[in-house]
């Protein structure tokens, strides 16, 4: 099971991991070039093809793809790959991802309250931290 396969597929009813895999495969086949889902039928299963759900799925798929930044959109229902492949495009973000998982983490220190009041009165202020510094 790759890891990114899964995050693709999640939320995508018809789509297993297999379908996205495909897809991507059919999306590296068309190239460079402007395309429309249309262009990806002769690649997919013929499952996928004729299941109006399905190819709802993978528009969204394309949808998601486009937002990440792997696939351009030149026209309202055209698509352009704007990388050689999605791992190359990845590559730059798995670095990244990397650096950010490497940073110290501050730990949060709980909240002090402070009551000031004297022995026989009633209290007369909580502050937090929060009211004291603003």
């Amino acid at each position: 099971m790759n890891p990114i396969l899964t995050l693709l597929c999640k939320n995508r009813r018809y789509l297993r991991e297999e379908h996205v895999a495909k897809i991507l495969a059919a999306i590296n086949a068309i190239g460079g070039s402007p395309f429309k889902l249309g262009d990806l039928d002769p690649f997919i299963p013929a499952e996928l093809k004729s299941n109006s759900k399905a190819r709802r799925s993978i528009s969204s798929l394309l949808e998601e793809l486009a937002k990440i930044g792997y696939l351009a959109k030149p026209s309202e229902r055209k698509y352009q790959k704007r990388f050689n492949s999605l791992s190359h495009m990845l590559s730059g973000s798995l670095f990244e991802l990397s650096e950010l998982e490497r940073r110290p983490l501050t730990q949060q220190r709980p909240e002090k309250i402070i009551r000031l009041n004297t022995k026989n009165q009633k209290p007369l202020k909580t502050l937090s931290r929060e009211a004291k510094n603003s």
